[in-house]
């Protein structure tokens, strides 16, 4: 069984952590990666398009080149991840520093729910932050010319979707919103498999079909029956080990010929939770597991991710 982990873009900041990431990893038998590379509309990497991420230092590193070098030497896969939609947000309250960034430079682009203030990151019970508008044609093109630009200049082994799709379904206009979305992803697989032949086409998806499409208008079922995504990797983020285990198994019946990673929650001290959480995973019928997410703070939990 396939083991990966998602790696959030605060444990790629220096050369030391990412080398301890490749470490940790490679020592456990986890021979895949999904380094998050654009979180919030920004650049963990060297781009033209974005303005490089707040947390790093202005030194000139490249935390995806490190990543894609280091783990070539260990025998690491890395997949950049890239939220879509998703463009901002900050736990303090700030919008972004960078004047380059999309949130200031174009806010025609952005998704404006009903009641915020689309530059205001302060909202609703339900809401994450600062979306851009999957009906805004720009907004998709620039997306896309992003992922486009990731694929060709660095050797990574996929790319990973995560949020493609609405906040929620009342942030559309109309429930057919979803084209716009599966739009995006089309556009995307002829992209990214022109950059790089070969390449992993990856996605994080609500795990009930049915849900994703109703509540979020993702429609994954439909983007694995027609090649659009290579792997899918339903988020079974649930301490109730029979709730995984009924998520994994509705989603492994409604895309039976995709390979899937069955996405799980590393619970602070659940070493056993986790054990079987993985084994659920397996009989369900998943290809791997992937583990939300890499904490050097607990090798513990890796320890027995690699080992179940």
């Amino acid at each position: 069984m396939d083991k990966a982990l998602w790696v959030v873009r605060d444990k790629i900041t220096t050369r030391s952590a990412i080398d301890d990431l490749m470490a940790d990893a490679t020592t456990r038998g986890i021979h895949d990666v999904v380094v998050q590379v654009r979180g919030r509309g920004d650049a963990y990497y060297a781009s033209k398009l974005e303005p490089r991420a707040e947390t790093l230092a202005n030194d000139g590193f490249d935390p995806l080149a490190h990543s894609v070098r280091a783990g070539a030497a260990v025998g690491v896969r890395v997949h950049a991840w890239g939220n879509v939609f998703f463009v901002w947000s900050s736990g303090e309250g700030t919008l972004p520093k960078s004047r380059e960034h999309l949130v200031w430079r174009h806010p025609e682009w952005l998704l404006r729910p009903g009641g915020v203030k689309y530059l205001d990151p302060v909202g609703g019970s339900d809401w994450e932050g600062i979306y851009i508008d999957p009906k805004n044609t720009e907004a998709r093109e620039h997306t896309l010319a992003v992922f486009t630009d990731i694929a060709s200049r660095y050797r990574v082994e996929g790319f990973h979707y995560d949020y493609v799709r609405y906040p929620q379904v009342t942030y559309a206009d109309a429930p057919d919103d979803h084209a716009q979305v599966t739009e995006l992803v089309i556009e995307s697989a002829k992209r990214l498999r022109k950059a790089r032949p070969g390449i992993v086409i990856s996605a994080a998806v609500f795990p009930d079909p049915d849900v994703a499409r109703e509540r979020v208008l993702q429609r994954w079922t439909e983007w694995a029956r027609v090649g659009l995504v290579d792997l899918l990797c339903p988020m079974a983020y649930r301490r109730d080990t029979s709730d995984v285990a009924h998520l994994l198994g509705k989603a492994r019946a409604s895309a039976p010929k995709t390979r899937m990673w069955g996405g799980l929650m590393a619970y602070a001290g659940e070493r056993a939770l986790l054990r079987d959480q993985v084994r659920a995973a397996e009989q369900a019928g998943c290809e791997g597991a992937i583990l939300f997410a890499y904490d050097p703070a607990q090798r513990d939990l890796l320890d027995i991710f690699s080992a179940a």
